[in-house]
């Protein structure tokens, strides 16, 4: 029977006062150090903190009691089995920061682009920890949740795999904060690397007002991962998504132990592995056959099989019929990337925005631009704030690719050219069906900074340039025919360009016109010597 303070002092050599103040309080300190693990201990928590231990204990007394011999070793991968590694390409650089990031967080988050390489690239991860002779880790464990596990189903499954054993003569707690204590105190005893792939299967399926980023039927998670986060402990959970866990982000920010990682596109060098792996024909074509791709490894792995398999081998053949191969299952994997219900409003016009904006695929948008155009373009407002928000958020989804200017640092974007094609092709975006039967009162151009830097170098141009741009936005042009009735020197030319002289004839300015959706696209302004070096109908 447990004495307390009154019934030592009356047996001992101690006041009740130094007991408490003094022998206790040092006590305490003591059994918080030996037993807390980051918890502090106190009279009342002693009973359930030595409880957790035994119970730990119990699970995990498989475990070697002599240092661990997988530290000189290979350390096996436990709980489920990992994508095949062995044609792997590139990602020296990403394997590296991985390796900095795990060694220093408690949770970190791999996400991107469908198809992009997450599962295989945490596969290559925890592949070469498991054949390092000294490794951080004691314990590497691979476990997919694409069955999208409720959280007290995972843990009890987990404890298992941590276990080594099934997990008999010790019952599990039904509640899952003490499943979570629990599991904890696991990932204290053992330093893990565990790798939960597909993870995005806890996060909402259609977007709320709300900061939570998890499905309503998944919501303990969200308190989970922020103990894995807070608690003490010396292991590492990586998470796998095609998209973020903006909770975890938020934590990062706050200085706490969380990372995100997103996953780009493979460099050339690895993306032509990939093709030099197929044994390919013409080499001096592979450039050309990557570009529409952006690195992502399945969609390349995608179109390599298939010259293969129907051109022998041949990219140049392929590429001569102008395919850029969506196949059915290439379209299913762009529907999953491509979601409109978890998009808003104003990020479904953005995208519809940059699918319609230019016949190029290729073309940039500079973000400048979009503040300029797309209020004209979508006849709605919107704050800088609001835009700066669905762009971040596009970007997150992959569903945009940037680039920055490395002498002006503006940033620039565009549409993935595969997932450009599927919007168009499929008309996925509302904005996209409506926006052919608005009636076109005025033209629309784009870009007006496109002008305003060029009288920025040729002052002389200011004055012609913006009175043709006022004539312009307010014209009604259904044909070059249109064009020509107001401007008598203009010359129309291939793929609707249309030529105007600026300033008499001292400036040649070259745009495209979608007479469809009442468009104007500036494509070159300049001066004669300018203009004589490029061709107007291709520009």
């Amino acid at each position: 029977m447990p004495f307390d303070y009154r019934e030592i002092a009356q047996t001992g050599s101690y006041t009740i006062d130094r007991l408490q103040r003094d022998v206790g309080r040092k006590l305490w300190i003591l059994l918080t150090g030996v037993l807390g693990n980051g918890e502090k201990v106190t009279k009342k928590r002693l009973r359930s903190i030595l409880e957790r231990r035994m119970v730990a204990g119990s699970l995990l007394s498989s475990a070697p009691s002599q240092p661990n011999p997988i530290n000189t070793s290979a350390i096996p991968v436990i709980g489920g089995q990992p994508p095949n590694v062995q044609t792997f390409f590139g990602r020296e650089v990403e394997l590296n920061q991985l390796r900095e990031a795990i060694a220093n967080c408690r949770c970190l988050v791999i996400y991107g682009a469908p198809g992009i390489g997450k599962s295989a690239m945490s596969a290559k991860l925890i592949d070469q920890i498991s054949k390092q002779p000294h490794s951080q880790f004691d314990c590497l464990i691979w476990k997919s949740v694409h069955n999208s596990p409720p959280l007290k189903a995972l843990l009890a499954n987990l404890l298992k795999v941590l276990a080594l054993r099934t997990i008999q003569e010790q019952p599990l707690p039904e509640d899952t904060h003490q499943l979570t204590a629990l599991f904890i105190e696991a990932l204290s005893m053992r330093r893990c690397l565990l790798v939960l792939d597909t993870a995005e299967v806890w996060l909402q399926q259609q977007r709320d007002s709300s900061c939570n980023p998890y499905s309503e039927q998944y919501s303990e998670y969200a308190t989970f991962f922020r103990t894995i986060v807070e608690e003490k402990h010396s292991s590492c959970i990586i998470l796998t998504s095609r998209e973020p866990f903006k909770d975890l982000m938020k934590l990062q920010r706050s200085g706490r132990t969380s990372d995100s990682f997103k996953l780009e596109g493979l460099d050339v060098k690895a993306a032509k592995g990939i093709l030099q792996a197929r044994r390919l024909t013409d080499e001096q074509k592979w450039s050309e056959l990557l570009e529409p791709y952006l690195g992502n490894p399945a969609a390349i792995e995608l179109v390599a099989s298939r010259i293969e398999k129907f051109f022998s081998g041949s990219v140049a053949e392929f590429l001569h019929y102008q395919t850029d191969l969506i196949s059915k299952i290439f379209k299913e994997t762009l529907a999953e990337q491509y979601q409109p219900e978890k998009l808003s409003v104003l990020e479904q016009q953005i995208l519809s925005y940059l699918a319609q904006r230019a016949d190029d695929a290729n073309d940039f948008v500079s973000f400048t631009q979009m503040i300029e155009e797309l209020p004209v373009r979508l006849h709605s407002s919107f704050s800088v704030s609001e835009l700066i928000m669905s762009v971040e958020n596009l970007d997150d989804l992959s569903l945009i690719v940037n680039s920055k200017n490395g002498k002006t640092k503006e940033l620039f974007f565009k549409l993935p050219p595969l997932l450009k094609k599927y919007i168009l092709q499929e008309k996925r975006v509302k904005l996209l069906h409506t926006a052919r039967t608005l009636p076109a009162t005025t033209m629309r151009i784009i870009a007006r900074n496109t002008l305003r830097r060029f009288w920025e170098e040729y002052p002389d141009a200011e004055e012609p340039l913006k009175s043709w741009y006022a004539e312009v936005s307010q014209a009604d042009w259904s044909s070059p025919a249109e064009i020509k009735a107001l401007y008598r020197n203009v010359s129309i030319v291939a793929n609707n360009r249309a030529i105007f002289n600026i300033k008499g004839n001292s400036y040649r300015l070259i745009v495209a016109v979608r007479y469809d959706i009442g468009i104007v696209f500036i494509r070159f302004i300049g001066t004669h010597a300018q203009y004589d070096k490029i061709d107007a109908k291709t520009i």
